[in-house]
């Protein structure tokens, strides 16, 4: 009874501080883009940074993915799922933009 309740607790926190890290993470971009106080390029370097570090705060802090031996597979599926998508998507656009440059005006 006493590790179930451990488990629920750590879990529990695992929750609460992937939430405070998601919001600071959100709040951060939003501010920078409403208040207009840097240049275009550091706004979208950073809330380009903060949306990278999201991911990963999702991945740790919500789905409990790490590299330990029981969920190695979980990220290497991931992973998997990750190369297979950018496959579909980039392939997509230069087929997209290769027969666009193809295409003649009749």
């Amino acid at each position: 009874m006493i590790n179930i309740n451990k488990n629920i607790e750590k879990k529990i926190k695992s929750y609460f501080y992937g939430f405070f890290l998601s919001t600071i993470l959100t709040v951060i971009p939003m501010l920078l883009v409403t208040r207009n106080i840097f240049s275009v390029n550091v706004v979208f370097l950073t809330s380009t940074i903060c949306a990278i570090v999201q991911i990963f705060v999702h991945f740790i802090y919500f789905l409990h993915l790490d590299f330990s031996k029981s969920k190695r597979w979980s990220v290497i599926t991931l992973l998997f799922i990750t190369v297979i998508v950018f496959i579909i998507i980039f392939g997509s656009i230069w087929i997209m933009k290769n027969l666009n440059h193809h295409m003649h005006i009749v």
